[in-house]
């Protein structure tokens, strides 16, 4: 919160939306929004999800230019005024997003996180989610998409990223002006149950049924699957991430010679033994 409401940026609308948590958020967002007397809102609900949550706060706020950022993430200083900005000298563009540090639990920086430059077929095809913290986007594309889809858990930021794409370009901020955390309750590290971790590959069935571009759908299934494939082994499903891996390689036999396709399945391995150190550690 102190990371949002240190910006420079004046005509800063701030909503605060506790989504039914059972710990000290509330009440501690409540504490910082009484020092920063009349900067923040801060609503809170019955658990509804965080798709719901987003929505409700985006359909709340007034401005032309929307963003999000999650409870445990940051802002560095600036950040709203140059993606802002960014917005302003591209009138086309739908979307804006910029580098980031990746930190640990303790906030600690861990290495720096480039993002490319946009791409198309790289965000539909690829599968290479290109905005990450600290994107924003035009009001427009709230208003025309309906925002984040509540019946998605794992990947509802890339589905609405898709659909944002078709309402203009992203421009890229060669900046590094957010923060992510990473630690054993990120979505990226957590166990997921086999309805999240095949979430992808209905997203991008469900995509590429509207385009009709046969090769482009092929080569984007199969990149799903190996994702799923991945999600499976972090999850301990070894045998249906090696179905998933050979589904993807039926699809697209060239994947194959992609050295990143193979890490990838090799990480989601390596994160599973990985939690089962730390389970072992702890009850040691």
């Amino acid at each position: 919160m102190r990371s949002v409401l240190g910006q420079d940026y004046a005509a800063l609308e701030y909503i605060v939306i506790d989504d039914g948590s059972s710990d000290a958020s509330l009440e501690v967002a409540q504490r910082v929004a009484a020092e920063f007397q009349g900067r923040v809102t801060v609503l809170t609900q019955a658990n509804s999800g965080q798709a719901a949550t987003l929505n409700k706060g985006w359909g709340l706020a007034r401005g032309e230019i929307l963003a999000y950022l999650s409870s445990d993430d940051c802002l560095l200083p600036q950040a709203v005024s140059h993606m802002v900005a960014a917005l302003q000298a591209r009138p086309e563009a739908s979307v804006a997003y910029c580098d980031f540090w990746l930190i640990d639990a303790a906030g600690h920086r861990l290495r720096e996180s480039h993002t490319e430059d946009f791409s198309a077929e790289r965000l539909c095809v690829d599968l290479v989610c290109q905005p990450g913290p600290g994107a924003f986007f035009r009001r427009q594309v709230f208003d025309r998409t309906g925002g984040w889809n509540p019946s998605l858990r794992q990947v509802p930021d890339f589905e609405f990223w898709l659909r944002a794409e078709r309402q203009g370009p992203f421009v890229r901020v060669p900046e590094t002006l957010a923060e992510y955390r990473i630690h054993e309750g990120s979505a990226s590290f957590r166990v997921m149950p086999v309805p999240r971790a095949e979430e992808i590959v209905r997203v991008v069935e469900q995509h590429w049924s509207q385009q009709g571009e046969r090769d482009k759908a092929r080569k984007a299934l199969a990149r799903a699957k190996a994702l799923a494939a991945k999600n499976h082994a972090q999850s301990g499903r070894a045998l249906a991430a090696l179905s998933c891996f050979i589904q993807a390689l039926r699809e697209r036999p060239l994947l194959a010679l992609e050295p990143t396709i193979w890490r990838q399945l090799l990480v989601g391995f390596a994160r599973r033994v990985w939690y089962q150190l730390r389970s072992r550690t702890r009850a040691a």
